[in-house]
C-alpha cells in the first residue's frame, strides 16, 4: 500500500526551531567578528593598547612598531571573518547542502585566523596581546554551535 508523503515517517526530523537557531548562531558569528572590528576601532582612537604592548615587545630591539600594520591585521582578520560568516549565513537561511560544509570552513578559517594573531611572536614575545586572540576566536567558537544545529539537521 502507499504511503503518502504528507503523513510521518517513523525518521526523526530536527526541532522545529533548529533552523532558527542556526541562523542566530551564525550572526552571531558574524557580529562577534563585527565585535573585533568595533574593539580595534576603539582602541586605535583611545587607548591605543595594541600598540603600547608591541612597543614594550620591540623595545628591547631599538625598533619602534607599525600602529598602522598592527590595526590592518586585526581590520583585516575581522573583515575576512564578517565576510565568510556571511557566505555561511546565506546558505544556511537558502537551505543549501554546502551550508555545513561552509561552516566547517569558516571555523577552520576563523580559528586559524585567531591563532595567527595569538601565536604571532618576534624578539621571543607575543606581538599582540591574548585579549586580541579571545575576540579574534569568539567568531569561530559562534559557528561550532551554527555546525552543531547544521549537522544535526543535515
Amino acid at each position: 500500500m502507499r504511503q503518502s508523503l504528507s503523513e510521518k515517517s517513523g525518521i526523526p526530523t530536527a526541532a522545529p526551531g533548529g533552523r532558527r537557531f542556526t541562523g542566530y548562531a551564525v550572526a552571531a558569528a558574524m557580529a562577534l567578528s563585527v565585535v573585533l572590528a568595533a574593539a580595534a576601532i576603539v582602541d586605535q582612537s583611545g587607548g591605543r593598547t595594541l600598540v603600547d604592548h608591541a612597543a614594550a615587545v620591540y623595545a628591547s630591539s631599538g625598533k619602534r612598531p607599525s600602529a598602522g600594520l598592527l590595526y590592518g591585521l586585526v581590520y583585516s582578520v575581522a573583515v575576512i571573518d564578517a565576510l565568510l560568516w556571511l557566505l555561511v549565513l546565506r546558505a544556511a537561511r537558502s537551505h543549501r547542502r554546502s551550508a555545513p560544509v561552509l561552516t566547517v570552513t569558516g571555523i577552520v578559517v576563523s580559528a586559524g585566523l585567531a591563532a595567527l594573531l595569538l601565536a604571532s611572536s618576534e624578539y621571543g614575545e607575543r606581538i599582540f596581546p591574548p585579549l586580541w586572540g579571545v575576540l579574534a576566536i569568539l567568531p569561530a567558537v559562534a559557528g561550532v554551535v551554527a555546525a552543531t544545529f547544521l549537522l544535526r539537521r543535515a
